[in-house]
């Protein structure tokens, strides 16, 4: 009992980290996003509600947590875990994954340039655009890679 137990402690703090370094700052990624973007569209109203505001709430935990445990999966089993199950469900994942890592990339750097231009002194400054430079960087090799890897299966 003691080696099952044993087993598990570090699928569980991978887990544990995965949620803490993911899911949660994707979930209020995602949450504060939709709020923004209704609020820019002039829906703010409809998320007045407390049961639009808890669906909402509710799907972007949901949404967090599944990119949580897919990052822990993918800590734990390498890539290759990303292909369990079916095409589909595969294919799910890889979106999934892919778009909760430009939504983390955008919005590092959007805090990093926000930052560089709130002008809270010189040290800021500097620090907020090497964060929003960096992101912008990665954020176009990463797209560029994507699409180089599209034209290489397509070709």
């Amino acid at each position: 009992m003691a080696t099952q137990n044993r087993s598990l402690v570090i699928p569980s703090l991978v887990y544990l980290g995965a949620a803490m370094l993911v899911g949660i700052p994707v979930t209020v990624l995602l949450h504060t996003g939709v709020l923004a973007v209704a609020d820019a569209l002039g829906y703010e109203s409809v998320f007045e509600q407390a049961a639009v505001s808890l669906l909402v709430l509710g799907l972007s935990l949901l949404i967090g947590l599944q990119l949580a445990v897919e990052a822990a999966a993918i800590q734990l089993g390498g890539l290759e875990a990303l292909n369990r199950g079916s095409p589909r469900v595969a294919l799910f994942r890889y979106v999934l994954l892919t778009v909760g890592v430009f939504l983390a990339l955008a919005a590092a750097t959007w805090v990093g340039l926000s930052t560089a231009f709130a002008g809270f002194g010189p040290v800021a400054i500097v620090l907020g655009l090497l964060v929003g430079l960096a992101g912008l960087v990665v954020l176009y090799r990463a797209t560029s890679a994507f699409v180089d890897g599209l034209q290489g299966t397509n070709a």
